[in-house]
């Protein structure tokens, strides 16, 4: 609120009244809009060890105003009113919200917590966590394998895995589909993947959906460090389902279909065959 003086009087001169300044005061009352002033908002990202984080994404909410830290992990957003959220996410890091208040920001980060104790089958070395996988490896469970609908082991593959190329080469009932990773490219022109069960090779059609406790696919080149040559179109490993001590549990399963053939074409004949390439 503003006060304006300003100073009025009445003076008297040769009987005709003047009104003229003097030493009387009036104070009138002006309106004030407030202004909400935008400052330029500054920080540092940091992670658990202290380090600068490079490359953080730092973004005003609801808002395309945004900033990438640089090589010491300082960020500089300009026009930010006061009260304004900021937002701080980095790859494998939890994204934390910030409200800002005019002052700088220092936001250590910490890292997202994820179930990444899940015993993966490598075929070289037994198990790993999955934290500590550094190679191409795709796993289904049973839980997958008991929701889908197949008559094999192989059909179950199919659109499960990326890169996992599942052909049924044969329309007769039972056959097992052709199975090839990374294109099926070798020195013969035919490399199927290598289908592990146990440890042993053997063949899908050989087990028992039922059996299965997962299926893991190991499809870069560190595969053939222990299965050579026969891993160039990729390794399937299989691992079927243990007893455990003091349970039993009896499972049954059924599946019914059935198979017909179609009724034979009608062929053409001799003319109506040159009738057809005219």
């Amino acid at each position: 609120m503003i006060l304006h003086i300003k100073p009025i009087g009445f003076t008297l001169c040769m009987g005709v009244s003047f009104l003229m300044p003097t030493h009387g005061f009036a104070v009138s009352k002006l309106p004030v809009q407030s202004v909400q002033q935008s400052g330029k908002c500054t920080g540092i990202i940091l992670d658990e060890q202290g380090e600068p984080i490079i490359g953080a994404t730092v973004q005003v909410k609801g808002t395309s105003n945004g900033a990438v830290t640089d090589l010491d992990g300082r960020f500089s957003l300009s026009n930010i009113p006061p009260g304004s959220i900021i937002v701080i996410s980095y790859i494998g890091m939890d994204t934390k919200e910030v409200k800002w208040d005019g002052q700088e920001i220092k936001v250590t980060l910490k890292e997202e917590q994820h179930a990444l104790n899940e015993l993966i089958v490598t075929g070289y070395g037994g198990q790993q966590k999955r934290a500590t996988l550094t190679t191409a490896i795709s796993k289904m469970d049973n839980k997958v394998l008991d929701a889908a609908a197949f008559s094999n082991v192989g059909s179950a593959l199919q659109g499960s895995v990326t890169g996992l190329q599942v052909v049924n080469s044969s329309g007769q009932p039972g056959t097992a589909p052709s199975i090839t990773l990374r294109g099926g490219a070798s020195i013969t022109g035919s490399a199927p993947a290598l289908i592990i069960v146990d440890g042993v090779e053997r063949t899908l059609s050989e087990i028992n959906p039922s059996d299965i406790e997962s299926i893991e696919v190991l499809k870069d080149a560190a595969s053939t460090a222990i299965y050579g040559a026969r891993a160039n179109g990729g390794v399937i490993l299989v691992t079927t389902k243990r007893a455990q001590a003091g349970t039993s549990s009896i499972n049954y399963r059924l599946k019914v279909g059935a198979n017909f053939k179609r009724d034979d074409y009608k062929f053409m004949n001799a003319r109506n065959y040159l009738y057809y390439n005219r």
